[in-house]
């Protein structure tokens, strides 16, 4: 759904101001978030109507991204150290709330968007491949696909069949590793081409 409001808004630009999509959308990140499209929804009929819905859109995105990363994180926590964190827990969710606001402080300074960018290049990407790829791997291989087909069983009442079998203990690490040896194949060229 957010790809067609996205290549319909980058549309829109594009023969508003008679250009090719591509030129439009060269812009990336931030930039392409708070210029292109504030500058689309201005343009458009009823922009004010638009203007409001799209930045409660934005508010509710972010507010949602966060409170289910936060609660993976507490859940987490709290399981593994619960005798310790059972009657504490308001008091870990706001320590973790507040450590959470002082780490992004960071990204309101004048070198915010350098942080923002250094977060993007560095904290996403291969980063989160390479722990999914070690995660299938533990799953899969060192806990085992019968036990962990057991416990799929045990909860939700069926054995996962062979496709899904194969699919993890095969395909995704596979899929997986490869994705991860073309990020670095890709960013040692491009360095090689700057340098």
């Amino acid at each position: 759904m957010s790809g067609c409001v996205i290549f319909t808004v980058l549309g829109y630009m594009a023969e508003k101001r008679n250009e090719e999509v591509a030129d439009v959308a060269k812009d990336t990140g931030p930039s392409l978030l708070f210029i292109t499209y504030a500058e689309a929804i201005t343009n458009m009929p009823a922009s004010t109507f638009f203007a409001i819905i799209f930045f409660l859109m934005l508010i509710t995105l972010g507010l949602d991204s966060t409170f289910a990363g936060l609660e993976g994180v507490i859940t987490a926590v709290l399981d593994e150290y619960s005798e310790l964190l059972r009657k504490r827990r308001e008091w870990f969710v706001l320590g973790l709330v507040i450590v959470c606001y002082l780490g992004a402080l960071s990204t309101l300074t004048y070198g915010g968007a350098f942080v923002v960018k250094f977060f993007e290049e560095y904290a996403t990407g291969a980063a989160i491949i390479a722990v999914v790829f070690l995660e299938s791997i533990a799953v899969s291989w060192f806990y085992g696909m019968k036990r962990f087909c057991r416990d799929v069983k045990e909860m939700l009442g069926f054995s996962p069949g062979w496709f899904w079998q194969i699919c993890w203990f095969a395909i995704s690490p596979i899929f997986l590793l490869v994705r991860l040896a073309m990020r670095a194949i890709l960013d040692q060229l491009i360095t090689d081409l700057i340098l």
